[in-house]
């Protein structure tokens, strides 16, 4: 079977050729038709880093934090500017899109420059070539307000900001605190072996965990379910290194912990008193090996705060060293014994804890809803009473 891509060069090199035919139909010059030819193709590459410019000149107008470029046709890396607008910004759907108007925008007007350029012109050469380049200014650009099925196309944003922009928010808001967990993670356990192995050895098992979980690489909810249950029954072995245990039982308690304290507080949906007891035999696994580690605490202070035991997670917090433990896990831990004393009414010290921790936004606005709450929200569900 021939490759997608075999399939595109074929389809390209075809419609080159015809090209070359119709533009050597209308000038009557081989020579001529293959400078026009050219010329259009060469114009693609302009149009690709106009389209980028477009992108980055608006995101510059209106203050969104660009955070990369990528400006590389033909080379089958992705083109791209992004930007990180903090989801509390003002008019930020309007913003954005003007922001994913900019590159369509910018193709669109060269392509209006190009046809009154070539229209005025009466030289039949440089008319062909002009309006070639019109043509293909006008296709790259209408293709992208076109919403495509890839996350980064600018027609579906465009469609997501303007349709369901409170949603769109709330997207945004909840993929900044996933970087933050993966940050988390990566701190607290680092990875124990190599990725490309294959099997049921449990250190290349959490390193291709944390290798593909960490870039995004998820096939579907599922999928990433499926394979931390697959860790956890492996932190569970009795035949697992009790190193490589702890350090599943840390990544998991800490992955699916923090994103059920989001749940709760920013979705008000406690999770099931099942899965708090399952992440809390998770987190014993990690601190019966090394009690006295800042990321066992960590991870043992979350499931204490799960179980609604306050004063147990603020005991394991309460000699967080800034100096001695990378930053990000103490960041965390700040945030979470700034948890611990807002369900215990310390106000006053959890303000204090959190402009300690710093770098950790989305998690701060966790901890600011919890300070807001009266009472503080539950973070996991009663469980039924049965009938009388």
């Amino acid at each position: 079977m021939i490759s997608s891509r075999r399939r595109l060069v074929a389809a390209a090199v075809l419609l080159v050729l015809e090209a070359v035919a119709f533009a050597l139909f209308v000038t009557e010059s081989v020579t001529g038709a293959i400078a026009a030819v050219g010329f259009t193709c060469l114009s693609v590459w302009v149009h690709v880093v106009l389209h980028e410019c477009g992108h980055l000149v608006v995101a510059k107008l209106l203050r969104l934090p660009v955070i990369a470029v990528r400006i590389a046709p033909f080379t089958g890396w992705r083109n791209e500017v992004a930007v990180r607008p903090a989801t509390s910004a003002t008019a930020l759907p309007l913003r954005m899109v003007l922001f994913y108007l900019g590159g369509p925008m910018a193709n669109l007007c060269a392509a209006t420059a190009l046809a009154v350029a070539g229209a005025s012109t009466s030289t039949p050469l440089t008319r062909l070539a002009l309006l070639g380049a019109a043509l293909v200014a006008t296709l790259l650009g209408v293709l992208n307000l076109i919403p495509g099925t890839s996350p980064r196309s600018d027609g579906r944003n465009l469609l997501r900001w303007l349709s369901t922009p409170t949603a769109t928010r709330a997207g945004l808001r909840a993929a900044y605190y996933q970087e933050e967990i993966s940050r988390t993670v990566r701190a607290i356990s680092p990875p124990l072996g190599d990725p490309g192995r294959d099997g049921e050895d449990p250190r290349s098992a959490l390193a291709a965990f944390q290798q593909r979980w960490s870039t995004g690489r998820a096939q579907s909810a599922a999928d990433f379910i499926a394979e931390a249950e697959r860790l956890a029954a492996l932190a569970r072995a009795d035949t697992t290194d009790p190193v490589a245990a702890a350090a599943i039982g840390q990544a998991l308690t800490v992955q699916f912990g923090l994103w059920y304290l989001y749940a709760a507080v920013v979705n008000g949906a406690p999770v099931e008193r099942r899965e708090v007891r399952e992440i809390s035999e998770l987190a014993q696994i990690a601190f019966h090996v090394h009690p006295h580690l800042m990321s066992a605490r960590v991870a043992m202070s979350l499931a204490h705060l799960l179980n609604h035991q306050p004063e147990q997670a603020r005991s394991l917090l309460v000699d967080i060293r800034p100096g001695a433990d990378p930053a990000d896990l103490c960041g965390v831990a700040l945030l979470l014994r700034a948890v611990a004393e807002c369900h215990l009414g310390n106000h006053a010290d959890a303000d204090a804890l959190v402009r300690a921790a710093g770098g950790y936004p989305q998690l701060t606005e966790v901890v600011a809803a919890i300070r807001a709450a009266d009472p503080a929200p539950p973070l996991f569900a009663a469980a039924p009473m049965a009938g009388t």
